[in-house]
């Protein structure tokens, strides 16, 4: 009763209006092909947690039977901690109920194929996101040990996680965005390096890019990707992409007749993009790009942001 004259005395009613209305704006900001993505998946979620608390129930009703003659408790999230099993198993008992099968481990099990299925669903609906749209929002990990059995979670709590990422701009500006940076962090020189990336003509010329391992170079003479290398290199590709052709599903496969393990620094490879026409390896780490004509390639210059890069003092 408090509670509802303090809604009726207060403003209440606005707050939720504006409240609601957030999350309309939210909604309406994805696709209706989004929308049936995600009430499809969660329909499916709710399936299958329907079915986890099913066995759940029953298991749990079993094992309320053992209360008093073994000791034991509930914690938040469903799972039960046991306290005397070993006591209650070592005693010496006139009948054989200590053979009996006891539902407590596989209610834990229950309760952390919850906690995994929920998860799971949220990891799909911002991974959804993240693929259509090429944005990077982190997904919320949901604690284990609080979720409790029962709980239903709802799309559209993570779809405001994506629209919250977006910080008032479009997916598309988003993905620019990230990409760019993604970008200067993997051509941006190092703390001790003298160069940085330069457009000459129709070329750009990218220092320090490649690192090789020595020890595949040293028993074959080829010139090897070391470790991590391959994801700099398709994030660099990712960036050539959309600085020349202004597309976000550049990688390291728009390389023509590349092997990582086996570079060939004697020859340009040919790109699939427009106006990048080929790359260049070379054996100190550096990478050449060469673009249609100059303009393309100052473009792409200025569109990456590598006109801002500066060389950190020493």
């Amino acid at each position: 009763m408090q509670t509802t004259t303090a809604i009726k005395a207060g403003n209440a009613p606005d707050l939720l209006s504006g409240i609601l209305s957030v999350q309309v704006r939210n909604e309406d900001k994805i696709t209706k092909q989004d929308r049936i993505y995600c009430q499809n998946q969660q329909e499916e979620l709710y399936k299958t947690l329907d079915q986890i608390a099913g066995w759940y129930n029953i298991f749990k009703a079993e094992a309320d039977k053992y209360e008093g003659s073994i000791k034991f408790k509930y914690e938040e999230n469903g799972s039960n901690t046991v306290r005397s099993y070993h006591d209650h198993y070592n005693k010496e008992k006139e009948d054989y109920t200590h053979h009996e099968f006891k539902p407590f481990q596989i209610m834990n099990e229950l309760v952390c194929k919850n906690h995994s299925a929920v998860q799971n669903f949220i990891n799909r609906i911002i991974g959804y996101f993240n693929n259509t749209y090429n944005v990077s929002v982190e997904s919320p990990e949901v604690d284990e040990k609080t979720l409790p059995m029962g709980f239903r979670p709802v799309y559209s709590t993570y779809v405001d996680v994506v629209i919250e990422h977006l910080g008032g701009k479009s997916f598309r500006d988003t993905a620019e965005d990230e990409l760019i940076k993604r970008f200067l962090q993997t051509v941006r020189p190092s703390c001790w390096s003298k160069v940085k990336p330069e457009l000459k003509k129709d070329k750009i010329i990218f220092p320090d890019i490649v690192t090789w391992d020595s020890i595949h170079y040293e028993y074959h003479k080829e010139y090897d990707f070391e470790y991590e290398s391959d994801r700099k290199v398709s994030q660099f590709c990712e960036g050539i992409a959309f600085g020349a052709d202004d597309v976000l599903c550049g990688s390291i496969g728009m390389i023509m007749g590349l092997d990582t393990r086996n570079v060939d620094i004697s020859r340009w490879y040919d790109l699939t993009t427009t106006n990048a026409l080929n790359i260049k390896f070379y054996a100190k780490g550096r990478i050449d790009v060469r673009f249609k004509d100059s303009e393309a390639a100052e473009s792409c210059f200025k569109r990456l942001r590598l006109d801002e890069i500066t060389l950190r003092e020493n």
